[in-house]
């Protein structure tokens, strides 16, 4: 890749991002007014993100019980939920069980976590298997063969797919291995191109330099936050997308930068830049704690073709707190509020919605354990005379999650 070009393209972008100034039309870059939208807090209702919402109970059987703290990848026709080990497919319109997609292991078809990624070029789900290969798995939950990562280094975190590359992330943070930022490879494994992180290289510490780690969860985002021997601080992300599709591009934004690029084969394009003004947090001061209180990190993105919504934590290394933000594409406007609040449903006066994925169909979706909607339901009795949650009615004690899920506008 052009190497200088990136970087001084890195460059303006992070400029940008820190003025908190919008961009002009002619650069073409979207600047998010994140400065703006923090000096007037206001309630974000779902009618901002969706037209309606649909709920979907899925299926309870023996064969696909749901444990606590699940997640859930709205794909096409099915719903993924990965709940403790496994990951179960369900269909995203009847919520019937449809199949358990493979399984941790070390046999040769197994994978390491059940976290899954869905190409939508082939249309398969991409698993984990360290150190060093992705698993393969139709939407039968059939086996269809492997991956292999070029390494070294350690293997990228998340993946993104192209019609003939794989794109993969380095959480940096997270590894140690501060210099690489994304890897291009091909279908037989094979190293195509790198691009360096748009940061300047940490120095690489090691367990001994660890004087205490504390693990956290914050919106969307968990953070396993490292406190040095020599003052310093590191945060290693994950549950949140840095890398992701919308309208047929890949996306890219890498924590503790403020800007979303378009992934492209001659470099990073800039995107998008969330004007932070003056809770902005620069790169040079990543790993200080010290008058960072009100910086904000952007953590969680969720992208369609008319919004964003978008999480930002703020005092990440004292007193962390999270808000939740949509910026309207049309309107060309930000609001942002606690995320603590959830966002209020104006539509059908359910419980607050809070977004944990979004389909490349524009849906936004949430899934939520039945004995916490049971517990709703019998807290708002006047529920039960709204017809769009009378299918909330079917549910038990021992349900399954229901998940909910926008209709796009």
């Amino acid at each position: 890749m052009r190497k200088g070009w990136l970087y001084a393209t890195g460059l303006v972008c992070l400029m940008a991002a820190c003025t908190g100034t919008p961009q002009s039309s002619a650069d073409g870059l979207c600047s998010i007014d994140v400065a703006g939208a923090m000096e007037k807090p206001a309630e974000l209702k779902l009618s901002e993100l969706g037209s309606d919402v649909r709920y979907v109970l899925l299926e309870t059987t023996d064969s696909c019980l749901i444990g606590g703290n699940p997640n859930i990848l709205l794909l096409d026709k099915q719903i993924a939920v990965v709940s403790g080990k496994n990951c179960f497919l369900f269909d995203k319109e009847t919520g019937k069980f449809l199949t358990k997609v493979g399984h941790v292991g070390e046999d040769p078809e197994a994978y390491s976590g059940p976290a899954p990624t869905y190409n939508d070029v082939d249309g398969l789900l991409y698993f984990m298997r360290r150190p060093a290969t992705l698993q393969k798995y139709d939407m039968q939950g059939k086996y269809r063969g492997k991956l292999t990562i070029p390494i070294p280094p350690a293997s990228p975190g998340d993946f993104c797919f192209t019609d003939s590359l794989v794109i993969g992330h380095y959480n940096n943070l997270a590894m140690g291995y501060n210099a690489r930022s994304l890897l291009f490879f091909n279908e037989a494994g094979e190293q195509v191109d790198t691009v360096p992180s748009l940061f300047p290289v940490l120095p690489e510490k090691g367990v001994q330099d660890i004087a205490s780690i504390s693990v956290i969860k914050q919106g969307n985002a968990g953070i396993v936050l490292s406190n040095f021997k020599d003052g310093e601080n590191s945060a290693s992300i994950t549950g949140i997308p840095f890398l992701w599709k919308s309208d047929g591009k890949v996306r890219f934004k890498e924590s503790f930068n403020d800007t979303i690029y378009t992934v492209e084969r001659n470099g990073l394009v800039p995107y998008i830049a969330f004007a932070t003004g003056k809770w902005h947090w620069g790169a040079e001061a990543r790993t200080d704690s010290k008058d960072n209180e009100n910086r904000l990190l952007v953590g969680c993105i969720f992208e369609t073709k008319d919004n964003v919504f978008f999480q930002c934590i703020q005092g990440l290394y004292s007193d962390p707190k999270t808000f939740n933000g949509i910026y309207d594409r049309k309107a060309k406007t930000t609001r942002m509020y606690a995320e603590a609040d959830g966002i209020t449903d104006d539509l059908n006066g359910f419980m607050a919605f809070r977004p944990k994925a979004c389909s490349m169909k524009g849906e936004y979706g949430m899934i939520i354990d039945s004995g916490t909607v049971l517990e709703w339901l019998e807290e708002n009795p006047e529920a039960a005379e709204n017809d769009k949650l009378s299918v909330l009615k079917e549910l038990t004690d021992d349900s399954n999650p229901i998940v909910a899920i926008t209709v796009p506008k």
